[in-house]
């Protein structure tokens, strides 16, 4: 039994099937499939049930499936303890962020990481909804902040890293602005809603506070979701932090939209089980994870966090 027969294995039933898989492994379909059918054989079990268009683990291959996570952890962790033992630092580090993440935390943060390894090249890179998830997976990025769209909680380990409040608004002249409010359904959907298009390849993930049988513009970062709604092209949830300096301005109102979820989105600094992680992700995820330590953090704009309502 090996390592990579192992990580095969555990790529498969993750993805469902052997192409998805290796994909991900950056290997052959032959190849992987090879190194399933040698772990098979060596066990004397089958693991997959290969009858269907996905490989779905027979009873064996579940039972095995908790005890090759646990295993594939474990030797990940202690390789990662090791290269900080070493004082290896990787000569890349890959983040990704959800696009409505505030930023200014985080730039504190890079700015530190530079001081003390300036040779470490720093990738940022901006996901929208279950695109993070993709990350992740696909092996884009180290680490994400996010939220939990679209991730496997058993795989990841996770950290609070703060609150955003995301809020319709419109601008100051735009009739939904004018209208009175609450704001009645058919009038939203008279008028284009600006939305951010998701940015996996596959998602199957829901729509967060679109108004379903309305008119939809979609783009693909919030700052030009900002200026379309500054435009009165339209309007839109726009994080709080970004649409702050327009309301206090007056150029921006908030719309009162009942069926629009306006509390909050909880962000989370993210990171794979299964694969180590060198002295400057380390300290990338530990810098990420104090700044959401305890249940009373501030949210992005500095104030007490309101909860996400439910129902």
């Amino acid at each position: 039994m090996t390592y990579d027969q192992l990580v095969a294995f555990l790529a498969v039933a993750g993805e469902g099937t052997f192409s998805a898989a290796s994909a991900r492994l950056h290997k052959s379909q032959p190849a992987v499939s090879k190194l399933v059918r040698n772990l098979e054989r060596e066990l004397g079990i089958e693991l997959f049930d290969r009858r269907e268009y996905r490989a779905t683990l027979t009873d064996a291959g579940r039972l095995f499936h908790e005890r090759a996570a646990a295993v594939i952890e474990g030797t990940e962790a202690l390789r990662s303890f090791g290269m900080r033992l070493s004082g290896k630092v990787e000569p890349i580090v890959r983040l990704a962020v959800d696009a409505v993440t505030p930023l200014g935390p985080i730039m504190d943060i890079f700015r530190g990481l530079q001081a003390r390894h300036p040779l470490v090249r720093i990738e940022l890179g901006t996901e929208r909804l279950a695109g993070t998830a993709d990350a992740l997976r696909e092996d884009r990025a180290d680490l994400a902040v996010a939220t939990k769209l679209g991730i496997d909680g058993s795989a990841v380990e996770a950290a609070r890293f703060c609150d955003v409040r995301v809020i319709p608004v419109a601008r100051f002249d735009h009739p939904l602005a004018t209208s009175g409010a609450p704001i009645p359904p058919a009038l939203l959907r008279a008028h284009a809603q600006i939305i951010l298009r998701d940015s996996a390849r596959a998602s199957a993930s829901p729509s967060l506070n679109v108004l379903e049988g309305g008119l939809r513009w979609t783009v693909t970062d919030v700052a030009a979701k900002k200026e379309v709604i500054l435009a009165g092209m339209g309007w839109g949830g726009l994080p709080e932090h970004v649409a702050a300096g327009a309301l206090a301005a007056g150029e921006l109102v908030a719309l009162q939209v009942p069926e629009f979820e306006a509390d909050t989105m909880e962000l989370f600094v993210i990171r794979r089980r299964d694969r180590p992680h060198g002295v400057v992700a380390q300290a990338l995820w530990e810098a990420l994870g104090r700044c959401g330590h305890g249940a009373g953090a501030p949210a992005a704009d500095g104030k007490a966090p309101r909860r996400r309502r439910t129902g």
